[in-house]
């Protein structure tokens, strides 16, 4: 917390610059327009809920140079990168990022083994260069009513260029002679009433060398942490019909985002040994009929995440002399078909959004081989990673409705809500109701209060990690109350965000056993976000500042005659302040310099005792401490028009070298090692447009 203060008085500093402006010339600082909030095109400040709008452009000034790299979206208020995780969620809490729903060009991207725990699965990651990135358009707190289950923290919307062309190369050089490299391009081609857009981009690091350290010998040594994607994407567009084609690989060494500490780590080396590959598919047509806009598309997406790991088995060889190697091969498919049908018009006072949906989910294969070749350790042989006795299927059906009403030229109710079926039995109302007022041209109030839903994955209701993989786990369901303020002049702004979220049956995993459970009592979170902006001639400032508080409930599970409960808390590795400050001197110049500091503060383990039947203290349980405080800053030098149509940007990420450090769940002793996930790194990048 020693930073804070430093925090504060730039907040403060800002803040008091911008109250001093006069409220004039509105319309000069509106953001862009979104459509992520309604599904309806408005201004991102007058949309219901809170949105935010960052541009690739701003990215990149910020030293982010792909969305795969480790903290791509710490920029963004309330986003914990190392967690994957929005609003205070935590990690397991946050299931990392599984409770997000995620979208690339308004197409929604899945997979139903994000967010376990074990073996490294799952993990998201898109190596989508921000070169090629126009914007990302993110809701913070539920978007249910509109998109569906996993909308519970966030919805986040991540938008390529289409309409102009660019070569890019970036290059970067880590600790230890490691190093990084990248290339790509996008481009649009248009001939009459053909359009196609497309990137190509292709990336490589060698990761840092990190040193992991714990209690036991599993958790020591360098963590391995290569990574690399390909990426082709390519829309086109013939009169009212669009077609997209996507494919996102994106390759770690078993180490971007988690780690099965009860065995050593994997060898390292700088090259990769998973892959996770996202193929996206579909067509949709417009139709304008009567002042009634109908679309109608359908796709197909398949998602693979094949690895083929060798690593030191602790918790199999710890008594074997020679340490021999183990191996673990995984090779899981799945694929979604579905299609989606909505029609918008608007009839006086009312536009009216409604719409139709219908997907088919499957789990073609989810094969994992792990073999050990010493002593008297049998090969174990090809075993499922789901059950597939149960044959993991999925049918969703569902039916929205929106009404956007002007109640006058200042306020406007939107109303709305979806129902969504699932085959397997569950089904959820989601609805919503939000006020927006423009009091005056500087400012404006929000109020909404909006529920969200997420259906157990496949993975976590038949994953063979679950002790009773027959249970059947209830849906949960998120109630978040909101209340917003923006001030805004020609030159600066005020956001203010205050929230409450209370989420029932919610799904996590046992801070002991990792089995998968439905929390019996309510979890809550609250929360206070505020962003500020002051911009000059030669210098634009920035700052947002993220408080959440949270409370999880009682954890209670008898397994095996052992009560194994733990008293209500906070969340495990839920930070409680997240905060950024930006500067850009030299801003209307050819040659600006931006610097980036991010904080996150510290994050608690599982701090109770973990009790037995009788109610005895298990000692070794008692307590976990706390992940400390981590920041870093970025500073970023740009130079326009180094030659003709060329741009180059070059900086420094993670400024005094520090290892950032995390742990991925919070394991209990002995295993609650921190995880280091991102060290120093020297960048540079070549842009050319035409």
């Amino acid at each position: 917390m020693k930073h804070l203060p430093v925090l504060w008085l730039s907040l403060l500093l800002a803040q008091s610059l911008l109250l001093a402006e006069e409220a004039n010339d509105f319309d000069k600082v509106l953001e862009e327009i979104t459509s992520i909030a309604t599904k309806t095109k408005l201004n991102a400040d007058y949309v219901p809920g809170t949105v935010t709008v960052i541009s690739g452009e701003k990215l990149k000034s910020l030293g982010i140079t792909n969305l795969a790299e480790q903290n791509a979206f710490d920029t963004i208020v309330g986003f914990d990168s190392s967690t994957l995780s929005l609003r205070g969620a935590g990690s397991i809490y946050g299931s990392q990022g599984n409770k997000i729903k995620w979208m690339i060009n308004d197409k929604p991207i899945s997979s139903e083994i994000w967010g376990l725990p074990k073996l490294g699965t799952g993990q998201i990651v898109f190596p989508i260069p921000t070169d090629a990135v126009e914007r990302i358009e993110l809701i913070r707190g539920p978007g249910s009513a509109i998109y569906g289950g996993n909308a519970i923290y966030g919805v986040i919307n991540i938008i390529t260029k289409k309409g102009e062309g660019g070569v890019f190369t970036t290059l970067s050089r880590m600790e230890s002679n490691k190093f990084g490299k990248a290339i790509g391009g996008y481009g649009t081609f248009e001939k009459n009433d053909l359009k196609v857009s497309t990137v190509v981009s292709v990336d490589k690091s060698d990761g840092w060398d990190l040193t992991a350290t714990g209690q036991s010998l599993a958790q020591q040594g360098n963590l391995p942490n290569a990574s690399g994607g390909n990426l082709l994407m390519a829309d086109a567009s013939y009169k009212n019909i669009d077609f997209w084609a996507y494919r996102i690989e994106a390759k770690n060494d078993y180490a971007r985002l988690q780690w099965d500490p009860t065995n050593y780590l994997p060898r390292d080396n700088t090259q990769p040994v998973q892959s996770n590959t996202h193929t996206l598919l579909g067509v949709q047509g417009k139709y304008n009929i009567s002042d009634v806009l109908l679309s109608a598309k359908a796709g197909l997406n398949r998602y693979t995440n094949r690895a083929d790991v060798v690593f030191f088995p602790a918790s199999v060889l710890k008594n074997n002399p020679n340490n021999l190697d183990g191996v673990r091969t995984i090779d899981y498919v799945e694929s979604t078909q579905y299609a989606e049908a909505t029609a918008e018009t608007t009839l006086g006072s009312n536009r009216l959004l409604g719409g139709i949906y219908a997907g088919l989910l499957s789990v073609d294969k989810d094969n994992v081989l792990q073999s050990w070749s010493g002593g008297s350790y049998a090969d174990p042989g090809v075993s499922t990673h789901l059950i597939t006795v149960h044959n993991p299927k999925r049918i969703n059906k569902a039916l929205y409705l929106q009404d956007e009403i002007l109640l006058d030229e200042k306020s406007t109710l939107t109303i709305g809500a979806r129902y969504d079926t699932y085959s397997d039995g569950r089904n959820a109302l989601s609805p919503r109701i939000a006020f927006v007022h423009l009091y005056d041209d500087s400012n404006i109030l929000k109020a909404q209060y909006s529920r969200a839903f997420r259906p157990p994955s496949l993975s976590e209701q038949y994953s063979p990690n679950n002790l009773s993989p027959y249970t059947r786990y209830e849906s949960e369901t998120a109630d978040t109350v909101e209340l917003s303020y923006i001030f805004k002049t020609n030159d600066s702004s005020l956001k203010t965000t205050v929230f409450n979220t209370k989420t029932y049956n919610m799904i996590t995993y046992h801070d002991f056993t990792y089995e998968t459970i439905n929390l019996e009592s309510p979890t809550t979170v609250n929360g206070l976000e505020v962003e500020l902006t002051k911009n000059y001639r030669t210098v634009n400032l920035g700052a947002n500042l993220s408080l959440y508080h949270s409370h999880r409930g009682d954890v209670k599970l008898l397994r095996d005659g052992y009560a194994l409960n733990y008293d209500a808390s906070e969340f495990a590795l839920s930070a409680k302040v997240l905060a950024n400050v930006f500067a850009t001197f030299n801003s209307d110049t050819s040659y600006p310099t931006t610097l980036w500091y991010h904080y996150t503060g510290n994050k608690n383990r599982v701090n109770n005792a973990l009790l037995d039947i009788n109610g005895n203290v298990q000692g070794i349980y008692t307590t976990n401490g706390s992940i400390p405080a981590q920041d870093y800053l970025n500073i970023t030098q740009k130079i326009n028009g180094i030659a003709k149509n060329l741009d180059l940007e070059f900086g420094v990420k993670n400024v005094f070298g520090k290892t950032l450090k995390t742990l991925y769940f919070p394991l209990n002793p002995p295993d609650t090692s921190d995880v280091p996930y991102m060290g120093q790194t020297f960048w540079m990048n070549l842009l050319y447009k035409f």
